[in-house]
């Protein structure tokens, strides 16, 4: 029997009800530092206004329900407003990270955030904002989803918990397995290549790498053979060097298209001696493929305090060393990364070559 290190958690659930069960514990700075709040949470500046707020007030709901009328403030969940202006002022992943903490305000007891929720708070890849708020509720609790909020029924050992700006969340190999198994097989391999990438997660202030080993330990935790299988396959052609979704989707394609497989993040040196990293290379057809996602020059974090226009002129410098060692250079873009005829032609006009007949086994039941 398997000695589980562990503590009690109350998960509040629907009807104003409390269920408390074992959760295996990984304390959070043994693997990030205990932070105030997530980077890049536009959010969290956008104050939760609640009904709770002013519990012996009875006029107070009144107050709230009449701004709502004149358009003040917005009602996010029941007993939970913000103001108007600011909520306009919120992308979608900002809108929806202030819906998780009302859910978190409204619950009795702290909720464990945990499938898609978890995937978005860790900030791993996703093809889509989850449609509700997911928590993890024990089994036997028998509890259904309802009012925006999808239940998640698991078993304690199937996750550990960490606490991370304030939440509790299940831990990221757990929460990345759960998602290898929902999303199709390219975007569980973007979420797997980010999980054993060595960069850290936006919530951790260190990198503590992830080995295969490890999320081999946690899949065979899984309580279905089918389960075990279809995360496995993820998790073999998963490969950390990988650094984001686009290059995590082209190269689940390029193998589905019969394409070489290329070498990940290769290193290649000018006549002056710089450096620079390429997304693929094939050495046999001294070719180099980069994919070319529109945040390289638009995002800050990915800018490093350069504008637009000399974030292109760096890469067209960038590329011109690398075509100065005598390699061919091929680019393309989300639209290419998810399209197999433009993907496929473009890397055939490139000299690429591609074998439909001999595609690596790995994927013949992707």
């Amino acid at each position: 029997m398997r000695k589980i290190l562990a503590t009690n958690v109350q998960v509040a659930i629907e009807g104003g009800a409390e269920a408390t069960f074992p959760v295996p514990v990984v304390h959070i700075a043994a693997v990030a530092a205990r932070v105030a709040s997530l980077s890049g949470l536009a959010g969290a500046m956008t104050s939760i206004i609640s009904i709770a707020d002013h519990p012996l007030d009875e006029a107070w709901p009144r107050q709230l329900a009449r701004r709502t009328e004149r358009g003040e403030l917005i009602r996010i969940r029941l007993g939970c407003y913000v103001d108007a202006s600011n909520w306009r002022g919120l992308d979608e992943e900002a809108r929806y990270r202030v819906r998780v903490d009302a859910v978190r305000r409204t619950a009795r007891r702290e909720p464990v955030f945990g499938g898609e929720t978890a995937g978005l708070l860790w900030g791993m890849p996703r093809p889509a904002l989850p449609a509700k708020v997911e928590v993890v509720v024990p089994v036997a609790t028998g509890r259904r989803s309802a009012n925006g909020v999808n239940r998640l029924a698991r078993y304690p050992d199937e996750f550990t918990v960490v606490t991370f700006g304030g939440r509790h969340v299940t831990g990221k190999v757990a929460t990345a397995v759960e998602l290898a198994l929902r999303y199709d097989f390219p975007w569980a391999v973007s979420v797997m290549d980010r999980l054993l990438n060595q960069k850290p997660l936006p919530p951790e202030s260190g990198s503590r790498p992830v080995t295969k080993e490890e999320v081999g330990s946690r899949i065979a935790l899984l309580s279905s053979a089918p389960k075990r299988r279809q995360a496995m396959r993820v998790l073999e052609f998963a490969d950390g060097r990988a650094m984001y979704p686009g290059e995590s989707l082209s190269g689940v394609l390029m193998a589905r298209l019969g394409f070489p497989a290329p070498e990940l993040q290769h290193e290649v040196t000018d006549h002056t001696g710089r450096s620079a990293w390429v997304d693929f290379y094939w050495k046999e057809q001294r070719l180099v493929g980069e994919f070319d996602g529109r945040a390289k020059y638009l995002k800050p974090e990915y800018l490093r305090g350069l504008t637009t226009a000399q974030a292109v002129i760096e890469e067209k410098l960038r590329e011109d060393r690398i075509r100065s060692t005598g390699l061919n250079m091929v680019r393309w873009d989300w639209s290419t990364a998810v399209s197999p005829p433009k993907l496929k032609a473009l890397l055939l006009q490139a000299g690429l070559p591609c074998n439909p007949t001999g595609r690596r086994r790995r994927l013949s039941t992707a």
